[in-house]
């Protein structure tokens, strides 16, 4: 089995200081005892356990940015969860409060206070050790990513930035998208000029200054600065730091966990015997619905037949993202054909080594990691950034990276050559789809392109549905502060 260190478990009370619990000795490898720099740093280790909870990367995480997506849609039955089939495969949006849209909001908010706690502390005790200084850097990292989710999400958000000592103190208007966005780049440069590129091993799971430079060209490659975005993405591929791996398909298992094309992870872990575990949802509510040995999860956020269309001939790929009901899992097993009267098609990128299931009698898979940041994400974002700054050299440069590997060796994916800016466009967007399916990345994509109403308008989408209406409950908390987002 792998060793996972890291593996504090989540806080989901929103708004609630995370002091009490945190104080208690961590349930990972390495305790407050064991630690040789930075003062906080067992409370920083704490927040890598909410990176893990369902609201950041969990069922909620698959359902905003995965399901609302051509990619994929709800899956399971028609009876379990059909209100939420009207949201995610028809854009009937619903601001009234429901587990997973909530969840989402409240869990990143818990992030952000747990974050605004340890950084008020450090300034309290004026903690400024070359140690503290990286921990002020990994929460700082972990704040903007919580935050660029949520202005990915729903726009405009309350700017929380200082502890909350009483409830009423969160009660604050929203700030704008821009103003967001100017802050998540502080927290993000911050982070990427005083973190480490690199952790020892029993650290694995630790942000890096490339992990901080990844995210960061992602918010200047939604904010259309291609040139900012180039530069932080050719600043982590030189860097040297991470590579590709040989096999796209391997990337998935267990053994691609915190690899070298890993960037960013939620770190799950399941002992071999089920005592011990430290997880989410998100691999078990998308594991193929069945019974008996296929009772492997609850169906959810399943490929869509436009997905499993659009991939070109003899994409390797293909068969990594998606398993087929009457199909070969990979492993030497076939999927029961009868499966297809739920769904014809799972999430193969979630799907565990029967092997693993087997000896130790677990199905859902809920030890397998959630990758939230690849290093093909900074490859192809850096061919993105090249092409629309006019430098089509160095866009098919790195597209051919990326398509060299999903080859593999066979006679298929033929590079692509045009130099026509609009055409290397259309041929970088069809390559991000078919390297990210299923992976959290295709919705927003859509819409910072410009595109979704286009796909996705036959469907139901409109402009306004770019952004999720805020949870209605939150509305009323916020005793008329908050307002609800446009056209909701």
């Amino acid at each position: 089995m792998k060793k996972i260190y890291l593996l504090i478990l989540p806080i989901l009370l929103l708004l609630v200081s995370c002091s009490d619990f945190l104080d208690r000795k961590p349930l990972a490898t390495a305790t407050e005892g064991d630690l040789t720099v930075g003062g906080v740093e067992g409370k920083v280790f704490g927040l890598y356990g909410d990176l893990r909870a369902e609201g950041v990367s969990g069922l909620p995480y698959a359902f905003m940015h995965t399901m609302r997506s051509d990619d994929a849609i709800k899956g399971s039955t028609p009876t379990d969860g059909a209100a939420y089939e009207q949201i995610a495969d028809y854009y009937k949006y619903n601001k009234a409060e429901s587990w997973l849209t909530l969840d989402y909001w409240n869990a990143h908010y818990t992030m952000i206070n747990d974050c605004n706690d340890i950084l008020q502390l450090m300034d309290s005790l004026k903690l400024e050790s070359a140690g503290d200084i990286i921990n002020r850097a990994e929460t700082r990292f972990l704040r903007g990513y919580a935050y660029f989710d949520l202005v990915r999400t729903f726009g405009a958000v309350p700017l929380i930035n200082f502890k909350i000592y009483n409830i009423g103190d969160a009660n604050i208007e929203k700030s704008t998208v821009a103003q967001i966005y100017t802050f998540i780049t502080e927290d993000l440069a911050y982070a990427a000029a005083h973190l480490p590129s690199s952790w020892a091993s029993n650290y694995a799971g630790r942000v890096t200054n490339g992990t901080a430079n990844g995210l960061l060209a992602k918010v200047k490659l939604y904010q259309k600065d291609w040139a900012g975005a180039l530069s932080l993405c050719e600043t982590v591929i030189n860097s040297g730091n991470y590579s590709l791996l040989g096999s796209y398909d391997k990337f998935f298992t267990e053994d691609g966990e915190n690899s070298s094309e890993s960037m960013l992870e939620a770190q799950n872990y399941v002992s071999s015997n089920g005592t011990t575990s430290y997880n989410n949802n998100y691999n078990g509510s998308q594991g193929v619905r069945g019974s008996g040995d296929w009772d492997l999860g609850w169906g959810w956020n399943v490929p869509s037949q436009d997905l499993v269309d659009s991939y070109e001939a003899g994409d390797p790929r293909k068969t990594t993202t998606i398993l087929y009901s009457g199909g070969s899992d990979g492993y030497g097993l076939t999927v029961p054909a009868s499966l297809g009267s739920i769904q014809p098609y799972w999430n193969r990128k979630v799907y565990s080594n029967p092997a693993r299931r087997a000896a130790t009698g677990i199905k859902y898979a809920n030890w397998l990691n959630v990758r939230l940041l690849r290093y093909a994400d900074v490859i192809m974002m850096a061919a993105e950034a090249a092409n629309e700054s006019g430098n089509s050299a160095k866009a098919l440069k790195y597209l051919e990276m990326i398509r060299a590997r999903a080859r593999g060796g066979a006679n298929v994916l033929p590079a692509i050559t045009t130099t026509d800016q609009a055409a290397l466009r259309a041929a970088i967007k069809k390559e991000r789809r078919a390297e990210f399916a299923m992976e959290g990345e295709r919705f927003f994509d859509l819409v910072r392109w410009g595109d979704a109403l286009t796909v996705l308008g036959s469907k139901g989408y409109t402009d306004k549905c770019k952004y999720y209406p805020i949870p209605q409950t939150i509305i009323d908390k916020a005793q008329g502060k908050l307002t609800q987002n446009p056209d909701w």
